[in-house]
């Protein structure tokens, strides 16, 4: 074989992985996207518990708390504004895979935690990035 044969073999076969890894990312997105639906759907259990009408959803919960801090007037200086409407929006996030878990639920916080830094994990590779 020579080696224009093997240059454009190797050039067709780093064409094909790079498609099959674009379409594993599509693919592992969509599969981020499709647990964090669950976020709209899914109702905060506290209100639930207390048998309020029409609860907020965790979604809508995350996205009021992205919203106050984004109008939030006076933050303390060194205090980042973009990070903390970030932080605001997907500090729930773990919740699509472990669930609203409350201080009644009985689960230890140590656990809580355990259990949310697994799923932050595993989103995380989803979205093609390591463990946090």
């Amino acid at each position: 074989m020579s080696t224009t044969t093997t240059k454009a073999s190797n050039s067709g076969d780093d064409a094909a992985a790079a498609a099959a890894s674009s379409s594993s990312s599509a693919s592992s997105a969509i599969n981020f996207l499709t647990l964090c639906h669950s976020l709209k759907v899914t109702k905060r259990t506290g209100w639930v518990r207390r048998g309020i009408q029409n609860p907020e959803s965790i979604a809508d919960h995350m996205y009021r708390m992205g919203l106050m801090a984004l109008i939030a007037l006076d933050f303390p200086p060194g205090v980042n504004r973009d990070k903390c409407v970030k932080m605001a929006i997907v500090h729930d996030i773990a919740e699509a895979i472990v669930g609203d878990i409350t201080p009644a639920d009985g689960v230890p916080k140590e656990e809580k935690s355990r259990r949310e830094r697994e799923a932050l994990d595993h989103m995380c590779k989803l979205l093609g990035g390591g463990v946090r």
